[in-house]
């Protein structure tokens, strides 16, 4: 079992991806630079639901968030992206 890795930094990119059937979710992907190491950039995969408000997911999905410092904490998925079980935005 892998261990919980927690990334801090701040949004470089960030998009929203449709949920290709009923069964899926909305996806929220964020290109975050972390604190530590800012050119190691560290790809953040998360449900939409993990975005505090629809403001915030409008705001994610249009780019209007590069530079908001964010921390994600989950878990290294096989693509060797992060699955985010918990986002904490800011502005």
């Amino acid at each position: 079992m892998e261990s919980e890795m927690v990334v801090t930094g701040a949004i470089v990119d960030s998009w929203v991806e449709s949920a290709r059937t009923t069964s899926d979710a909305t996806r929220l992907v964020l290109q975050v630079a972390p604190r530590e190491r800012p050119k190691d950039l560290v790809i953040v995969e998360a449900e939409a639901s993990l975005v505090p408000d629809r403001l915030w997911l409008e705001d994610l999905s249009e780019n209007l968030c590069h530079g908001s410092p964010v921390l994600a904490v989950g878990r290294r998925s096989f693509n060797g992206f992060m699955a985010a079980t918990r986002l904490q935005l800011a502005r």
